[in-house]
């Protein structure tokens, strides 16, 4: 998770402390110290941190137990990103009785920008046992549970502060990454286009491309990555979200590009080899798919998907042996994806093994359904000579898809193991129109015209399955006496 480019200013809301109201002039080296205090602070107005820190360490070098002053060295700190100094003034400054509420809540910054939110919690609860109504604690109360992955709670915080102040940018931000995750993704662009309306950032531009992602607005998260990218160039996960939604919409050689340019910028981001590992698995690419997906596991993406698509990539490699393997270990690591079933079906098949390919359709059917996983199965049922059985499955990917030429065709030759030639010549004929060199449709429609006594038209399609590469099509061609 990428951290928030504009987190080095959330402090700006919170007040540094000025004199104090009792702070006496009466002597003229209490004087002096005071205008070490007024040099600090007016080096802290201005934005010289540094400068500010070392002037404030002047005035505590003589006072060092005053707590005005330790705190606002913590802000200091906590400005120049040295959050763990920041802590240790702001701990002195309550153990010696600065327990208030900006104090608790700084300190809890400081502790949340080190990745400590158990602690960061505490503090933020400490400073709303002072004021309640405090929406900027709340608030980052739910953004330190948004980052401990707890997203109901870290909402029920986030709404809380939203109510209490409606135009504070990083309750909407966090609100809107947390819904996000729990699937919201509706609630989530709402809320991160009013975080956008009132902090015009990049990040948050960013995120609202992923939620247009999400719900499959591809065309607009490509133009906000398009303008992002623009911005900055060297911005690697702007053009890995891109690649991604280049990717839903087919657009597979600008999926590969822009994870390309992912990978020059960032040669650890193991999620971009896998996706450009997808795109080379659709255009066919397998060897480049292979190199990628191994990359992504080598790099620690060992997960179901991984694993799969690597499997289905060694099975149109021929390699049998590490499909099988890595389909195994997809279906272990997630015995809930259908596409693991679907590929080892696949495989199985390819293996003569129609008992194994028909048991693992079943278990992806079972899943989800879809068309191609039923002519899979219908496919194996047909080599197994289950012609009804065959034909159900034919109908049910149909059902599904109704153009899809293969079923048609294929379903075409189940009925004419069943010697029902007008049902077998009609699906043929239908299917060939869409499949126009399916080779095995053009050899079973010629042994259907030879039945009909329809010898030119046998010859005809006993010679374009010829030369579409039917096997069994030279031996029909002589028999049949075709010239």
């Amino acid at each position: 998770m990428m951290l928030r480019f504009n987190l080095f200013f959330i402090f700006l809301g919170v007040s540094i402390l000025s004199f104090s109201q009792n702070r006496r002039e009466e002597e003229e080296s209490n004087s002096i110290v005071d205008k070490d205090f007024k040099v600090a602070y007016d080096l802290f107005e201005q934005k010289k941190y540094k400068e500010a820190y070392e002037a404030y360490s002047t005035f505590l070098n003589k006072k060092p137990k005053d707590v005005s002053a330790l705190y606002n060295r913590g802000l200091c700190s906590y400005n120049l990103t040295d959050y763990k100094a920041g802590i240790r003034d702001f701990n002195e400054s309550i153990y010696l009785g600065n327990k208030k509420t900006n104090t608790y809540y700084m300190r809890g910054l400081s502790r949340f920008c080190l990745d400590e939110y158990d602690n960061a919690i505490k503090d933020f609860d400490s400073s709303l046992t002072f004021d309640k109504s405090f929406y900027k604690a709340i608030c980052y109360k739910g953004a330190s549970l948004y980052k401990q992955k707890n997203y109901r709670d870290a909402l029920v915080a986030l709404n809380l502060a939203a109510t209490i102040n409606p135009e504070y940018e990083p309750t909407f931000y966090y609100r809107a990454v947390s819904k996000y995750y729990i699937g919201e993704y509706k609630g989530a662009l709402t809320d991160i286009d009013k975080a956008i309306s009132l902090k015009n950032d990049l990040e948050s531009h960013f995120w609202k491309g992923t939620m247009l992602i999400e719900l499959d607005k591809d065309k607009e998260a490509i133009r906000i990555y398009d303008s992002i990218i623009t911005v900055k160039p060297t911005y690697a996960n702007a053009y890995y979200n891109r690649g991604l939604a280049h990717y839903h919409l087919a657009n597979y050689n600008a999926s590969i590009k822009d994870n390309n340019k992912c990978i020059e910028l960032d040669p650890s981001h193991r999620k971009a080899y896998y996706n450009r590992g997808l795109s080379n698995f659709y255009t066919l690419n397998y060897k480049g798919a292979e190199t990628d997906f191994s990359s992504a596991i080598a790099m620690g993406l060992n997960d179901y998907k991984s694993y799969c698509f690597r499997g289905a990539t060694y099975y149109y490699l021929k390699n049998e042996g590490s499909a099988l393997t890595d389909l195994n270990k997809s279906i272990e690591l997630n015995p809930n994806y259908e596409t693991s079933y679907y590929y080892r079906a696949n495989l199985k098949y390819s293996m003569a093994d129609d008992k194994g390919c028909i048991e693992d359709c079943d278990k992806a059917i079972a899943i989800k359904k879809y068309y191609d996983t039923y002519y899979t199965r219908a496919i194996a049922k047909l080599q197994s000579k289950l012609y009804d059985a065959a034909i159900a499955d034919f109908n049910e990917a149909l059902a599904l898809n109704s153009s899809h030429g293969k079923s048609l065709i294929e379903r075409g030759i189940a009925y004419y193991f069943l010697e029902k030639d007008d049902l077998a010549r009609k699906d043929l004929d239908a299917g060939l129109l869409i499949n126009k060199e399916y080779s095995r449709g053009y050899y079973f429609r010629g042994k259907l015209k030879k039945f009909a006594n329809d010898k030119v038209g046998c010859c005809e399609d006993l010679k374009k399955a010829k030369q579409y590469g039917h096997t069994k099509a030279d031996e029909e061609l002589i028999k049949n006496g075709c010239n």
